[in-house]
């Protein structure tokens, strides 16, 4: 930008805060023109132009990914006011609603707002003027927020700012099938800046410093299995029916999340939030950010993608070739497979989320034999289920032979699947020998390291400490652990090498040599993997004769 008149105006720059792990959204392929030149109020004066050009980004169109200029939709709307020099409880607009937008030269990126916005070419709003530091203003207060167009800004008698209105919000609670009619929810996100204060002298005429934090959370749930010989079709996935309550019947292609709270997961197709601001006291200046709750669903139940043709994933490995195969299809559904959701409540106490499902086994070889499981379920401890701000969730169920569904009638036949073995004794006439079966509950086993979702998936590293959970299946309940004494909650961690392994073959063969050494606090594991490969969980389910269940994960250097 260039200024002919003889000054420099000073513009206005921000930090972008990113907690996210991972969210990855496609951007408009619309491109701005060049912006159209500003005709000055005084023709006397030199005229102001302006021409910029932002590449393939649509202005007002926020996204989690990219530039900082790509990340607000290249504009954000700001509210500034400035205290009365003698009576310090007045304040007067200075910035009323302004748009402030990028602006990319060879320089690089720059913010402005003087003239009209590169989106406004129709000039159907009013220019915007430059604004000059006023010393005899003791101090500023600033607010902002992307999108531009869905801020409304308010200020109290006084004239001080106290509050804005974020409209046209959605987050993800119910399925919306691609082959259905509903309208897909919006993926882009809501950045609020938290305020400044810019106090006499020091303050002034310097560049205002904007701190952005989105607000919505991304959450993607997938599924796989590992039955060596098997093929996984016919799954349905249960809801929880609240008005019973008790377990749904009516099985759905979607992958169901399930909290026994009530009202633990929050969407809306069109969200209304309130955001106070507070410049006193403790913490100040800060903002407080709530949703309106009339605009909003809560239930037990979420919906994530449908599985149509059964679970086609072998593997936790996400590509852009198995979005579908882990994650399913909906409407709602970015690229990626993340949905846009509302943030938990931070008056909710996390909770267990349950998934419970009945799925078909297809033989591979041309024997045609069908297996059917009913009823396995799965946890995610409620140290995983507190959906924050500003974050990104990925969860991975898989489906091994360990399953804790049953083949016969849910509640009265063992759980879960169990390999025809053959054996040949020989049998003295006066021996008798008498057979018996064991059968083993298998509980959840959940796997965590810090940051180690990526833009692909779940991937863990050595060197950085894992966090293992024992959950009850059908509770959710955190099981009890030791590492120090066999039986029942014993747990164990193995080095397996490079070998890929999976939990069948350690049941065929139990690892003897590898151990790792754990930290147990709380009925919560701990180990650091120091190099690559892969590694086994293993937890002891009963006694006399021992059995064990496993959990694999692989580390990467």
């Amino acid at each position: 930008m260039k200024i002919y008149n003889g000054y420099n105006m000073k513009r206005i720059y921000f930090i972008l805060a990113t907690v996210a792990i991972a969210a990855l959204y496609g951007c408009s392929n619309e491109t701005i023109g060049e912006s159209p030149t500003v005709e000055p109020a005084d023709s006397n004066l030199p005229a102001i132009t302006f021409g910029c050009r932002a590449g393939n980004l649509t202005r007002g169109v926020t996204s989690n990914t990219g530039t900082d200029a790509e990340k607000l939709g290249g504009e954000f709307k700001v509210f500034g006011v400035k205290q009365d020099e003698e009576v310090a409880t007045d304040y007067y607009t200075v910035f009323k609603n302004y748009k402030v937008w990028s602006i990319t030269d060879t320089e690089g990126t720059k913010w402005d707002y003087v003239g009209y916005s590169p989106d406004d070419i129709t000039h159907s709003a009013s220019r915007q003027y430059a604004k000059y530091w006023d010393y005899s203003a003791p101090h500023y207060h600033f607010v902002a927020g992307a999108p531009a167009a869905n801020f409304t800004y308010a200020t109290d008698a006084n004239g001080d700012i106290t509050s804005a209105t974020v409209s046209g919000i959605g987050g993800h609670i119910n399925a919306n099938p691609v082959s259905g009619e509903g309208t897909a929810l919006s993926h882009n996100p809501v950045y609020i800046a938290d305020p400044v204060i810019v106090s006499k002298p020091t303050g002034y005429n310097n560049d205002v410093t904007f701190s952005f934090t989105r607000q919505q959370t991304f959450v993607r749930v997938g599924i796989y299995e590992t039955i060596p010989g098997y093929t996984i079709n016919d799954i349905k996935f249960y809801p929880y029916d609240e008005t019973a309550n008790a377990w749904g019947t009516t099985g759905s292609n979607n992958i169901v999340l399930t909290s026994r709270t009530a009202n633990y997961f929050t969407g809306s197709a069109d969200a209304t939030a309130q955001i106070n601001y507070i410049w006193t006291g403790a913490g100040a200046p800060k903002y407080e950010y709530t949703y309106s709750s009339t605009s909003l669903t809560q239930q037990k139940n979420w919906y994530g993608g449908a599985l149509a043709t059964g679970v086609p994933a072998v593997s936790s490995s996400v590509t852009s070739e198995t979005i579908a195969s882990l994650f399913g299809t909906d409407k709602d559904m970015d690229a990626n497979g993340y949905f846009t959701v509302i943030p938990t409540s931070s008056a909710v106490t996390a909770q267990p989320i349950l998934v419970k499902c009945d799925y078909t086994l297809y033989s591979e070889d041309d024997s045609e034999e069908v297996i059917k499981v009913k009823g396995a379920t799965a946890v995610i401890p409620a140290a995983f289920t507190f959906w924050k701000a500003n974050n990104s969730y990925t969860y991975l169920f898989k489906i091994t032979k360990d399953t804790n569904g049953t083949t016969g009638i849910e509640g009265q036949d063992p759980e879960g699947l169990y390999p025809i073995t053959f054996a040949a004794v020989v049998v003295a006439p006066e021996d008798g020998m008498q057979g018996t079966i064991t059968t083993v509950s298998t509980p959840n086993i959940t796997t965590y390291q810090a940051g180690s979702v990526t833009d692909t998936g779940i991937r863990y590293v050595k060197d950085k400490a894992i966090t293992v959970i024992v959950t009850d299946n059908t509770t959710g309940a955190v099981k009890a652990i030791n590492g120090t004494t066999a039986g029942i909650g014993y747990v164990q961690v193995y080095a397996l090498g490079t070998d890929a392994k999976t939990e069948a073959d350690l049941q065929v063969s139990r690892p003897t040599t590898g151990a790792v050494a754990v930290s147990i606090t709380d009925n919560k594991l701990t180990f650091t993997p120091t190099a690559a490969g892969y590694y086994a969980i293993e937890y002891q389910t009963a006694e006399s004769p021992a059995a064990y269940t496993y959990k694999v994960i692989h580390i990467e250097n």
